[in-house]
Parts: C-alpha cells; sequence; structure tokens
C-alpha cells in the first residue's frame, strides 16, 4: 500500500475513532449534567443546556463532513471549533481528543498529491514521530513508586481473582517491567528493522488493554476503548511493511512547520510534565498511576446542602463527609476530569456557591502527582 493510501486511511481512521468516543463521552460535550465546567476564561458564560447541544451537533457534523469531503477548509474548522470546546471547558481536554486533533492538524499539509514524494512522506514520517512519543512518554510516566501497585495491580485485578496468589505475585512482579516494554516500544517503532518485533507487541499490549478495561475485565472508561482499536488500525498503517519512497529528501522534513509543532508538543512540552509544570494528560501519561489527586472535605453544613445525586459521591470518613471528585467525573461524564489542580479549584468554588458555604466548609485535600524528574 502507497503512503498516500495509508494517509487516507489514517485520516478516516481517526475520523470514526474521534465520532465513537465523542458519542460515549455525551455528557461531557452537551445537555444537563452537574459536574461543573471548566473554561479557560475566568467568568466566561458559553451556552447552557439545551442550547450547547447545538455545539455537540456541530462537532458531529464536522467530523461527518471532514470524513465524507477532502476539503482543507472543513477539517481546519473541526480542528478550530475542537479547540473552542476545549476553551468552553478544559475537561475535554482528553488524552485520545488530544492526540486525534494533533493528528488532523499534521494531515492539514497534506496536499493529496501522489506526485510529490517529498510532501507526503515527510508528514507521514511526522505521523510517525507522533505515535512513537506517545508510547515513549507513556513509558516514562510510569516510572514511579505508584504505577505497580495502584494503576496496575487495579488493572489485572479482573484476572487475580482467578489464579493463585503465587502467580499473583509473579504476575504482580512483571509489571515493573512494563515502564521499560512500554519505552522500549516507542524507541522501536522509531527504528525500521524492530518494527517486525515492535508492532506485534503493539497489538498486542492494546488487545490486553481492551481486555482488562472492557466489559470482560474492569469495564472502566469506555470511552478509551475505541482509541485502543484506533491505535491497532494506525500502527499497522504507519509502521507495517511500509516502503520507502524514492525521490524523497529527508531535508524536506526539517522545512514543515507541522513537523516543529508536533516535537514541541509532544517531546518538549512532556519533558516539563515530570518537574510537575506540564499537564500529565497532555505528556502521555496513561493508566500511568501518578496523576494529580483531590478530595473536598465537606462540613455537615455543605454536605446536607448538597444535592442528592453529588451526595451519592461523598462519603463518611471519621468525623469528615468526602467528596471523590474523579469518581464523579467518570461516573456522570463517562471519562475522568483532566487531573490537575486549576480543574480541583474550580468544582471547589463550585461546591461552595452551590451549598453557599465558605471555604471552612468545603476543603481541599489536594495530594501533588510524584515528580519524576527534579530540575
Amino acid at each position: 500500500m502507497r503512503l498516500t493510501h495509508r494517509l487516507q486511511f489514517i485520516k478516516l481512521t481517526i475520523l470514526v475513532g474521534l465520532f465513537v468516543s465523542v458519542v460515549l463521552s455525551f455528557n461531557l460535550w452537551a445537555g444537563q449534567r452537574f459536574f461543573p465546567k471548566v473554561p479557560f476564561f475566568e467568568n466566561y458564560v458559553g451556552l447552557k443546556v439545551p442550547y450547547d447541544y447545538v455545539l455537540l451537533a456541530i462537532l458531529l457534523l464536522l467530523i461527518v463532513f471532514t470524513f465524507l469531503s477532502e476539503s482543507k477548509l472543513i477539517s481546519f474548522l473541526l480542528i478550530l471549533f475542537s479547540v473552542f470546546l476545549c476553551m468552553d471547558d478544559q475537561n475535554r481536554l482528553q488524552p485520545w481528543f488530544y492526540n486525534y486533533m494533533l493528528i488532523l492538524f499534521v494531515l492539514l499539509f497534506y496536499r493529496n498529491r501522489v506526485d510529490e514524494p517529498n510532501n507526503y512522506t515527510s508528514i507521514f514520517i511526522t505521523l510517525q514521530v507522533l505515535v512513537a512519543l506517545i508510547y515513549i512518554f507513556s513509558g516514562l510516566q510510569k516510572f514511579n513508586s505508584h504505577f505497580v501497585n495502584d494503576s496496575y495491580s487495579w488493572l489485572i485485578s479482573p484476572i487475580s481473582k482467578h489464579i493463585s496468589e503465587r502467580q499473583t505475585y509473579l504476575l504482580i512482579k512483571l509489571g515493573h517491567s512494563i515502564p521499560y516494554i512500554e519505552t522500549f516500544i516507542g524507541l522501536g517503532l522509531l527504528i525500521k528493522p524492530l518494527r517486525y518485533l515492535v508492532v506485534p507487541m503493539v497489538i498486542l499490549m492494546h488487545v490486553l488493554i481492551l481486555f482488562f478495561l472492557g466489559p470482560f475485565g474492569n469495564n472502566y472508561n469506555p470511552v478509551v476503548w475505541p482509541w485502543n482499536l484506533t491505535m491497532i488500525v494506525l500502527n499497522l498503517l504507519l509502521f507495517a511493511n511500509v516502503k520507502q519512497e524514492r525521490f524523497f529528501d529527508i531535508s524536506i522534513l526539517f522545512k514543515g512547520i507541522y513537523f516543529y509543532v508536533v516535537i514541541t508538543l509532544m517531546l518538549i512540552f512532556p519533558f516539563f510534565s515530570f518537574n510537575n509544570k506540564y499537564d500529565s494528560y497532555l505528556s502521555s501519561s496513561l493508566y500511568s498511576g501518578n496523576t494529580h489527586n483531590c478530595e473536598l472535605i465537606l462540613s455537615d453544613t455543605a454536605y446536607n446542602r448538597l444535592p442528592y445525586y453529588i451526595k451519592y459521591f461523598a462519603i463518611k470518613q471519621e468525623e469528615n463527609n468526602v467528596l471523590d471528585i474523579k469518581k464523579w467525573a467518570i461516573t456522570e461524564l463517562n471519562t475522568p476530569c483532566v487531573p490537575e489542580y486549576r480543574i480541583f479549584v474550580a468544582v471547589q468554588n463550585y461546591i461552595i456557591q452551590l451549598t453557599h458555604t465558605t471555604e471552612q466548609d468545603v476543603e481541599m485535600d489536594f495530594t501533588e502527582r510524584e515528580k519524576i524528574i527534579n530540575f
């Protein structure tokens, strides 16, 4: 399959995955909900229910029209509108949504011509680098003291119930190799002779993730199920049996702004997340067990004034009422909230306004993610 055909299939695959994930996370985009929106600008007031359904309809229509048309204008409008939606609510900056939009951005520079190998090969290599960096940083983010005992142990819990303690112990020990394996996968995708080994490893990894997150496993976060399927297809299109194009000048790669955008957003900025100076979700921190966490400690006054729906996510711990923000988000939005301090502060202020109380009645119990590198 020629690179030009692969690029067309990549675009279609991304749009199908995007459409399905948006539908699965319906409440994140429109409709009545209690979990607050967190706009990019303070005091910004967007469209309220039910008028925000218009925004969701526009998003879905733009995805469909981009799928059916080769118009660069429609693709550009989809990306531009997606940026607006993320500014309307920062919780929409999910890793899958961010990566989809970045891939579509790179594809904007593909001129749909089969007689321009410098153009389409540069685009193709840039997408290879983008996808490889997702795995590299996903692996590096797991080099923390919480991954094995937190995310990994939870992930394999469905099968640990059916095996012996010794087998479970060995399986958990295996978890210490996961950061190395995933980082190796990312680097191996960039080294052509290793792809025959690495591509099957990638497919196996995503199949296992789908099993453990799917209905036969933890039945958790279904919005990322299509993302895992999309990543399998992307890896096959980008790295499986790729033949080198003739008449390609590698120097052209370094003349495209899209290449530097990818390097900046997927390599340079994510490096600062190791010292907690950049968002973990935008740095491929995927089930790393190492993100910021926060619970709200409510007084009896604040708790009693909560709507019954929100009370469901507050539990009694000793003398405190503890509101679990992450559980609330995943239950109502069908996707986790963005685990950053500014998001937690916005939720705290929302609860204060909702219950007509003060910060003394709604206290933050914030836990900072472990720093992987201090600089």
